[in-house]
């Protein structure tokens, strides 16, 4: 099967696409050509050339990706599908198949050609976790959530001393703010323990030390983070974090998350105006690794 991927250089994006095709491989013989929009969005952008009457499948995930998944199809196998991850704000009838998450629900109504997935897709990993391992992951600036550098730090502290003595690996993202990123990196130089590791530097694998760590605290504003942590095993908690927002799609996903134990959260428990005591609320023990990458290969393997 000759696959055909158009990449929008969105990390986010491409992680779910890969992890996907990978899933995919398990059980296909395919062939990838990957191909990145280039140009300007949205009105100067252009893929370099792609062979006609060639590709079983186009996919692709983010709004730069959506139009070429449609226009190179006119020049493709009538059979050739096209395949969508996320949910485009166009033209949704025209894909042969959309995946994409059951937060969106509102956006594929009445729609025969969608595959629905929690959250988002990740790796699975059954590794038994490191129990002297544990991991922090920063977000940063957002439209779900209010970024208080100085409430997250407090949590974070607050994580690191009920896990005295372990090693503690400590990510932050493109989004994270350069004042929180100067106090991770106090952290690191006040304990040998701890282990800042830079957006920049790859030289340590996000994916893992998630996959190693017995316990991982993560902000609420990447839902591709939660589930990557979701899908492999250890405990996941959430640092808490003030909606903007009271109707919004991600706020809600991670409400129902909590409320249905499905992950763990520091609980700011306010004991008089303007000071509040922390405590750790675990999720539910017998949950299951979540496996959304695993359901969606499984229906694609069908219609393939």
């Amino acid at each position: 099967m000759n696959i055909l991927w158009i990449k929008d250089n969105n990390v986010g994006h491409e992680k779910q696409v890969k992890v996907l095709l990978d899933e995919l491989e398990k059980n296909q013989d395919i062939n990838i050509d990957e191909r990145s929009v280039k140009g300007f969005f949205p009105f100067f952008k252009y893929l370099d050339r792609v062979t006609e009457n060639y590709y079983d499948v186009l996919i692709g995930a983010g709004h730069k990706t959506y139009s070429f998944l449609l226009d190179i199809k006119k020049y493709q196998k009538p059979e050739t599908k096209t395949i969508a991850i996320l949910t485009p704000s166009f033209s949704k009838q025209n894909f042969d198949i959309i995946c994409a998450p059951s937060h969106d629900k509102d956006k594929h109504t009445n729609l025969n050609n969608v595959i629905t997935f929690e959250g988002s897709l990740a790796k699975v990993s059954l590794i038994q976790p490191d129990k002297n391992i544990v991991m922090i992951a920063v977000g940063g600036k957002n439209k779900h959530y209010s970024f208080d550098n100085n409430h997250i730090l407090s949590q974070i502290n607050y994580f690191l001393s009920i896990h005295p003595n372990k090693k503690c690996y400590i990510f932050n993202s493109r989004r994270t703010p350069v004042l929180m990123n100067n106090q991770l990196k106090l952290l690191a130089v006040k304990d040998n323990n701890i282990n800042f590791c830079d957006v920049s530097n790859t030289s340590v694998s996000f994916e893992n030390i998630l996959h190693k760590s017995s316990s991982k605290l993560i902000t609420r504003d990447s839902v591709n983070m939660i589930f990557e942590s979701l899908s492999c095993k250890g405990n996941t908690y959430l640092i808490d974090m003030k909606h903007k927002k009271t109707k919004n799609k991600i706020v809600n996903l991670v409400n129902e998350l909590i409320s249905n134990k499905k992950i763990g959260y520091i609980d700011c428990e306010a004991i008089i105006e303007g000071i509040s005591k922390m405590k750790l609320c675990k999720q539910n023990t017998y949950n299951d690794v979540f496996a959304e990458v695993e359901k969606v290969s499984y229906q694609l393997n069908k219609l393939l």
